[in-house]
């Protein structure tokens, strides 16, 4: 009878750790996929990612090939991006958090062309309303012209505030983008008081189309 008893444990055990969910990019089992290694290969299968929190390093994910049920384990050195939900996750090293301040290499979703000199990320979370409803948010991050690993919140002091003397120092090498941000355009700039994420989307994409075009 024990016997009996401790197989159902087993048995559940193993179908609920197998049983495909999604919270955010960062935290999901069970999910079809596209792994595309450092070394050259890319792998179709299903992921899995699991976080402490969503300020925490990812050290590896697990990832099953084909049709295979065996996960192997890969670091976050070995991987190049990720292709989930229509879209390119790429590893990178966030920094200035609004709400943690340390660094944490983490999935987050391309919102700009990879071989740009300055591109754009999102990065999910998941927060908790007054009445207890999980809420889902999009955090922004920028990488700036020559760092290939770090990228900064949109909300840090890495720009604001005074958003036009903090930035254009970092885009000299385009003045028609940098005057721009100096001057405060509009289409430019945001400021230090929350003018929503719509508006600080749309500025540093304005920027970085400009920017990655210019000649």
């Amino acid at each position: 009878m024990k016997r009996v008893i401790y197989f159902l444990i087993i048995s559940f055990c193993f179908s609920a750790c197998n049983t495909p969910y999604y919270t955010t990019v960062n935290n999901m089992g069970g999910q079809p996929a596209t792994l595309n290694l450092t070394n050259g290969q890319s792998l179709t299968g299903k992921i899995q990612i699991k976080t402490f929190d969503d300020y925490s390093t990812i050290r590896n994910i697990a990832f099953a090939e084909g049709v295979s049920k065996t996960y192997k384990t890969y670091y976050l050195n070995e991987i190049d991006f990720l292709f989930f939900n229509g879209s390119n996750y790429s590893v990178k090293n966030l920094k200035g958090n609004e709400m943690w301040g340390g660094n944490a290499l983490r999935f987050i979703k391309e919102l700009t062309p990879a071989n740009g000199k300055i591109q754009l990320f999102e990065h999910e979370t998941i927060s908790k309303s007054t009445d207890g409803k999980e809420i889902k948010e999009a955090q922004l991050f920028v990488q700036l012209p020559g760092n290939q690993r770090d990228v900064y919140n949109a909300q840090s002091e890495t720009f604001i505030p005074n958003f036009d003397e903090k930035v254009a120092p970092y885009l000299t090498s385009c003045l028609a983008v940098a005057d721009k941000i100096k001057a405060k355009d509009k289409d430019f700039f945001y400021a230090f008081v929350n003018q929503g994420a719509l508006k600080r989307k749309q500025v540093w994409m304005n920027i970085i189309n400009e920017f990655n075009n210019c000649k």
